[in-house]
């Protein structure tokens, strides 16, 4: 936690989206209303995951579906796009967070390339700076390639 300031999750081709932020005390109701969003997905703390282990943290989530390329749009990065689109109203909102909150973007891809990588164009960068969050990010070879 420590105060870091980052949303949750995007995923593109066959992965979802998703904005997400994670506190130890504060409610997720409370980061919907400094967000100015409503979240996809709240889990609380103290409660029983799917694993069996009794959450540690509060989580807000706001998802995003998968979004395969198109023949206009070979970036990979739709549901990213989709996903700063849906979260606008937190842009200039998310240095409000109290510092036991820790939000972020996670975003992955598909690819069908062994060369790896991916782009990220400026105008998407500069979305996700002006947002104020970091970026985690991981391209996935397509288990129909080689």
């Amino acid at each position: 936690m420590g105060g870091r300031r980052h949303l949750c999750s995007a995923h593109d081709s066959v992965r979802p989206s998703v904005v997400g932020c994670a506190s130890t005390d504060t409610e997720p109701a409370a980061i919907s209303e400094t967000l100015a969003l409503s979240p996809t997905r709240v889990e609380h703390k103290g409660t029983v995951g799917r694993s069996g282990r009794i959450r540690a943290n509060h989580v807000w989530s706001l998802d995003v579906d998968s979004l395969d390329n198109t023949g206009d749009d070979q970036t990979g990065t739709r549901a990213l796009r989709a996903l700063l689109m849906r979260s606008g109203p937190a842009f200039g909102r998310v240095t409000d967070l109290p510092k036991d909150c820790d939000a972020r973007i996670w975003w992955s891809m598909d690819s069908d390339s062994t060369q790896g990588g991916f782009v990220l164009p400026v105008d998407l960068a500069g979305r996700i700076s002006a947002l104020g969050v970091d970026l985690y990010a991981t391209v996935y070879l397509d288990e129909d390639d080689e």
